[in-house]
């Protein structure tokens, strides 16, 4: 029986600000649509990034821990055995940022911050784990210091990183794209976004012709040629929430959007459907 793994991380108790950090999971079984707890992690935290490795183990890495403290930590998470155990820690501490499984099966950790308010530091820096020595190493910087951004494996193997912002949030949103060459370790500036996005991670999408499509982040998604390094805007009536939005690839190629707020606006309840040959979320 297959199942997808579901990790529950940060609830809001009762007043505003008052948070607890969980360090449950549970696994969710489509075949019973029900989730059933598993084991714990080694450390309470949010704002983590979960990846799936190629031999079925799960890497759950960085994010932010009890007190306020932004965690350099990192965990896997066996499947056969049900447990968390703790690995190699990052060289930096990170939340907000993003993590993407090469071709080669290691994990490149890109961007993110540590520290709040007016301490707040914006990395530009980056690590790559190794599951066969449980270590991270660094590599290349990005051009740009980023958090809150999204980073998707492409076809060719490079992983393409776009949006977020610097540490005005709203008022620092970025529209420009960097590339990550595993083969050299090396970050290069890879075109521009139509629009600024952030706060859209998981919701850039390789589609089935290539083409990346940007769902989230803003009120309009557009197409992102990676061959090209040019975008383009989809057609649409309708303005989406962006941030924080979810989006997955359904089998016959289109794809579903749905909830998220911004721009004025509350969570929503809506969803959109992209059709890559209408290419028109409606």
């Amino acid at each position: 029986m297959h199942r997808r793994l579901c990790f529950t991380t940060i609830v809001v108790l009762g007043v505003v600000g008052f948070f607890a950090y969980l360090k449950s999971a549970e696994l969710y079984d489509p075949m019973t649509h029900s989730f059933a707890a598993t084991g714990q992690l080694s450390t309470p935290r949010a704002g983590h990034e979960a990846v799936l490795l190629t031999d079925g183990r799960v890497l759950i890495v960085g994010g932010v821990g009890l007190g306020w403290s932004f965690l350099a930590s990192a965990e896997i998470y066996d499947p056969r055995t049900q447990r968390f155990t703790a690995t190699g820690a990052m060289q930096e501490a990170r939340a907000s940022h993003a993590a993407v499984r090469l071709r080669d099966g290691r994990v490149l950790v890109v961007g993110g911050h540590r520290g709040r308010g007016s301490a707040i530091v914006i990395s530009r820096t980056a690590e790559v784990y190794d599951p066969a020595t449980g270590r991270f190493s660094p590599t290349d910087s990005m051009r740009t210091r980023r958090h809150k951004h999204d980073a998707l494996a492409l076809g060719d193997g490079r992983v393409m990183v776009s949006g977020g912002a610097d540490e005005r949030d709203n008022e620092g949103v970025y529209s420009n794209v960097e590339s990550f060459d595993p083969a050299t370790n090396r970050f290069r500036v890879a075109g521009s976004m139509r629009v600024g996005r952030y706060k859209h991670r998981g919701t850039g999408l390789l589609l089935p012709t290539g083409v990346v499509l940007l769902a989230g982040g803003a009120t309009q998604a557009e197409e992102y040629d990676a061959s090209s390094e040019r975008s383009v805007l989809v057609s649409s009536d309708v303005r989406m929430a962006g941030q924080f939005s979810a989006a997955a690839l359904l089998r016959d190629g289109r794809v579903l959007i749905t909830g998220g707020y911004g721009h004025n606006s509350g969570p929503r309840t809506n969803a959109w459907m992209y059709e890559p040959n209408a290419q028109r979320p409606r």
